[in-house]
């Protein structure tokens, strides 16, 4: 079984590299970034994977919601659950971020918040986020694939994949 989330998870990333270049090729030339230009509030559905510390990677689903100060900077919240994770008890986590536009797509942000491990031996653990993203605008919708470095408990973890948003 063990084996089988590591080609998974191999697979995941070659994915999940072949998309944001195939978008960053294809997509870049459809123009109309105008999505959240002069809108303040972007939601957000976050589709892919996390790959802890022991090369275990397992599916993530989550929602997010930014809230933008100025053109370049916003702060936001983000929930994400990944029910198949430690030995399929489940982990959830919840943060705060801070994010940075510096220029058209480009999103990096610096979080904090918790991880909570759910089964009979469930407790929580405080989370530190940086992440990166480049969003594509596609008729008043975004898509940007991303990737997050987490630490947790002295770990580092890995969680990529695709948000879906919509501002407004």
């Amino acid at each position: 079984m063990k084996n089988i989330k590591s080609i998974f998870g191999f697979f995941a990333k070659i994915a999940f590299m072949s998309m944001a270049l195939l978008m960053s090729s294809s997509l870049a030339l459809a123009g109309g970034n105008d999505h959240g230009a002069d809108k303040k509030h972007i939601v957000g559905v976050f589709l892919g994977a996390t790959n802890d510390a022991h090369s275990e990677t397992d599916g993530t689903a989550g929602i997010e919601y930014e809230y933008k100060f100025t053109e370049h900077f916003g702060i936001g919240a983000v929930y994400e659950h990944s029910p198949d994770a430690h030995n399929d008890d489940g982990v959830s986590v919840y943060l705060a971020s801070a994010y940075w536009h510096p220029y058209a797509g480009w999103r990096i942000g610096l979080g904090i918040g918790e991880e909570k491990l759910h089964g009979s031996h469930g407790h929580e653990e405080s989370l530190y986020r940086a992440s990166i993203a480049y969003d594509f605008h596609i008729g008043g919708f975004g898509i940007a694939p991303t990737f997050n470095l987490d630490r947790v408990d002295g770990e580092s973890i890995e969680v990529y994949g695709v948000t879906l948003s919509k501002a407004f």
